[in-house]
């Protein structure tokens, strides 16, 4: 009886809210996004539900850490979306078909005794109708007793993306390069089970060789493969990318290569499995290596206010030239303390225990809220015992974002963070990182130049910036920026002042009435190199734009245009022209269904 009662309010609801002229109809598919927060901040890992009151079928999904969340296309109906999680009371908002955007802002009440009696009383009607599933995670938030539940078979669902894309130079000695990506995504059967795959792989032709489909001198694949249900996921991903040095010496080539295997539970558990194998990847020391490593994060204590857990890695690595096995074991604690609603406090120990000795590194932190809209966060790592610096050091190669995998001698952030939602947001962080291990940092940016990247020295202090911006008018249009500058330098003052210098920068833009979407980015890098040898330089300007053609499935025309500039660049693929400068026209279709 309470199941037809909240259908029978949803419909009156609905039939006052739809536009009285029957000349507009109904959109054939919604889409509904949003964001879901507490009193105080946005909250990761909320179990978001939209239950269509027709025939009640649940469809699920999960905030992100700033606590967004996109829902997959609905069909068109009324919705209830419910926002779960354990230790708030659970928060509904309805979704009527009078449009086919809605974004959806769920606020949740960590105070169960202040919560709406009728916001409750609207949960438990609509318990009956919900799958085995979503009422567990409800009877985990609620702490009420189980109640009997009538569910629906899941609808299976099929989804799959492919883009392909070619670049032609405007001379004859610079590369061509076509790409291509593809994905699917479906439900296994009735089940909550989902499988997902990806590959992507790019290949550039060398222009000297008349032989067709010759050897590249730069080619790279990505796949992946992710099973999920509900909060538990298994991935597997394989990466191999390989290119050629402009080394007249020898034809040497780079060639890189990684396993992961990955198994994730909730928002804190998590198991990884790695293969990392790469030969002539530094350019300074011409060595192979490969190295195995296993790593865990194991959440300790979460509740409302408080979070604790334990990060451990575990690595072996051998080297060529070396009949050595380098073992290292890295073990984290890190806390976060709530310690008042506008007040958040990190806390925790970095330590790594190797052949070449002990590393201990105690950091801390907090995130000042200023306005409920705006923030200040701030960081700082010391590292209170350090290893033996003479004994040898293996280079390690990170991306851009990624600090995990290295311990720094310290490292200071500071930063501003402002915005009402995800769509309107400013953050301008400052970092000071002073490395003490040779690291291959590779800038990755929708193009994929893979290989080209800034080599940091052991003893150097590098210093950066980082400014994003994010700006919705509207539903109409949508800019996003982002935007780092920064430099590396040794400290040692008997040293040569020989500054890296790095300038990226990103722009891009949606505008919906049209389903344009405009893609622009720059990469500068300065980088010496031997004594005696000029400083290598290469920029890069890639200008992208996507236009729909309003076809009865999703496909967009893309055009592009990418110029490049290379002064004595160590690579092939930047020196088959005299003068180091490169035109491409780019253009290709992508396809969603």
């Amino acid at each position: 009886m309470r199941r037809f009662r909240a259908l029978a309010v949803a419909a009156v609801i609905a039939g006052l809210a739809l536009p009285a002229r029957s000349e507009s109809p109904l959109p054939a598919a919604l889409k509904v996004l949003g964001t879901v927060s507490g009193a105080a901040h946005p909250l990761a890992n909320a179990l978001v539900i939209a239950l269509n009151l027709e025939d009640f079928n649940a469809t699920q999904t999960y905030t992100a850490h700033d606590g967004s969340f996109v829902m997959p296309t609905l069909r068109t109906g009324i919705y209830k979306i419910i926002a779960v999680k354990q230790g708030f009371v659970p928060a509904i908002a309805t979704v009527l078909p009078t449009r086919a955007d809605h974004k959806v802002t769920l606020r949740l009440d960590s105070d169960k005794k202040s919560a709406r009696k009728s916001a409750n009383q609207e949960i438990w009607e609509l318990r009956g109708s919900l799958p085995p599933d979503v009422l567990r995670e409800l009877d985990f938030a609620m702490a009420e007793p189980e109640v009997a539940a009538t569910t629906d078979e899941n609808i299976p669902r099929f989804r799959a993306e492919m883009l392909s894309l070619t670049g032609v130079a405007n001379q004859t000695a610079s590369p061509a390069f076509a790409q291509t990506a593809v994905g699917v995504s479906t439900r296994l059967g009735d089940s909550s089970w989902q499988v997902g795959a990806r590959a992507n792989m790019q290949r550039f032709e060398d222009p000297t060789d008349s032989v067709r489909f010759g050897p590249p001198i730069a080619e790279s694949a990505v796949m992946s493969v992710e099973l999920r249900k509900d909060t538990e996921s298994y991935r597997v991903a394989s990466t191999q990318s390989s290119w050629l040095y402009a080394d007249p010496s020898d034809e040497r080539q780079a060639d890189v290569r990684a396993h992961n295997f990955e198994w994730q539970s909730g928002a804190g558990s998590r198991v990884q499995v790695r293969y990392f194998e790469q030969d002539n990847l530094f350019r300074e020391t011409a060595d192979e290596s490969n190295l195995i490593e296993i790593a865990s994060d194991v959440p300790i204590v979460s509740t409302r206010r408080n979070e604790f857990g334990v990060t451990f890695r575990v690595a072996q690595e051998s080297v060529g030239t070396s009949e050595d096995r380098f073992r290292v074991a890295d073990v984290s604690a890190n806390g976060t303390l709530a310690l008042v609603p506008s007040l958040i406090v990190h806390y925790g120990m970095a330590s790594r225990i190797g052949m070449q000795g002990q590393e201990w590194a105690p950091r801390t932190g907090a995130e000042w809220k200023l306005t409920e809209n705006t923030s200040v966060i701030g960081s700082a790592m010391v590292k209170v015992l350090d290893r033996d610096t003479t004994t040898l050091l293996i280079p390690s190669i990170v991306f851009w974002s990624e600090d995990g995998r290295i311990l720094p001698k310290y490292a200071y952030t500071v930063g501003f963070v402002s915005g009402k939602d995800e769509s309107n947001r400013f953050s301008a962080v400052a970092t000071v990182t002073a490395v003490d291990a040779p690291v291959r940092m590779v800038f990755t940016d929708a193009e994929n130049q893979f290989w080209d990247g800034l080599e940091v020295d052991a003893g150097d202090v590098r210093r950066d910036v980082r400014v994003a911006y994010r700006k919705a008018f509207g539903k109409r249009f949508a800019i996003d920026v982002a935007t780092t500058a920064g430099s590396a330098a040794s400290s040692d003052p008997n040293a040569l002042a020989r500054e890296k210098v790095y300038v990226t920068g990103d722009l891009q833009s949606t505008f919906n009435p049209t389903r344009t979407t405009i893609a622009v980015s720059y990469r500068d890098i300065q980088q010496p190199r031997g004594e005696g040898e000029d400083d290598y330089r290469s920029e890069r300007i890639h200008v992208r734009m996507a236009q729909s053609l309003y076809l009865p499935i999703d496909i967009k025309l893309l055009l592009g245009l990418e110029l490049a500039r290379a002064e004595n660049s160590p690579y092939l693929i930047d020196t088959l022209t005299p003068e180091g400068r490169s035109k491409k026209y780019i253009g290709g279709l992508a396809l969603n269904f």
